[in-house]
């Protein structure tokens, strides 16, 4: 991750500094659709239990970004908590006691470092493509029936999205962004007590943003 950090802030400085570009921050509110995919092997069995989820949540956003007078942009952006949601089943332990098991969990700390390409327009709104990259720690807060817990993890994951962007009348230095992205995670594999769970992550998010050019 720091390594990481490194590079993106070299290509920002690189970006001000060749490209006469203009700094900007912004707030975004983003509506998202994350869908899951995921199985648990049980050690003692070697049982396979398969299980899905979908949770629709809105999370607000900041970014700070270098932009080019052709329109290209590069920047980062943080988001501190998003949902995963939950699910509730009945499982039993080594000693043969039933209860309730829970698995739940989010992301925290969603970092991302992405580009805005122009790529041309429609009618009179100017498309970029976004490409990025996310970093995201997974917060398992899941209670295992056999006292287990699974550990947090770190994933990343590919962003691709179109977008247009233009001046607020009256905003003075003020924009805006519309966005639609999708975002493929790595697949999220843990073990705890012998049991192992590995999942897929998918994102479809919609955004809004505004932000301040100076």
């Amino acid at each position: 991750m720091k390594k990481l950090l490194i590079i993106v802030s070299s290509i920002l400085f690189v970006a001000i500094s060749t490209a006469h570009a203009g700094m900007a921050v912004g707030i975004s509110g983003a509506m998202h659709s994350i869908d899951g995919d995921g199985t648990e092997t049980t050690r003692q069995s070697a049982q396979i239990n398969n299980g899905s989820f979908s949770e629709d949540v809105a999370v607000p956003e900041v970014f700070v970004e270098a932009i080019a007078d052709s329109g290209f942009a590069i920047g980062i952006s943080y988001i501190p908590t998003r949902e995963l949601g939950s699910k509730t089943r009945s499982d039993s332990n080594s000693e043969g006691d039933t209860g309730d098991y829970l698995a739940k969990a989010e992301l925290e700390n969603v970092v991302q470092f992405y580009t805005d390409i122009p790529t041309g327009s429609i009618g009179s709104f100017p498309i970029h493509t976004k490409l990025g990259i996310q970093h995201v720690t997974v917060n398992t807060q899941e209670s295992l029936n056999s006292g287990s817990e699974y550990p947090n993890v770190d994933l990343m994951g590919f962003t691709i999205g179109l977008g247009t962007k233009g001046d607020i009348p009256y905003g003075n230095n003020l924009f805006y962004k519309a966005e639609a992205t999708y975002t493929n995670f790595e697949t999220y594999e843990a073990t705890a007590s012998g049991n192992k769970v590995v999942a897929d992550l998918e994102d479809v998010a919609a955004k809004l943003s505004i932000g301040y050019q100076f």
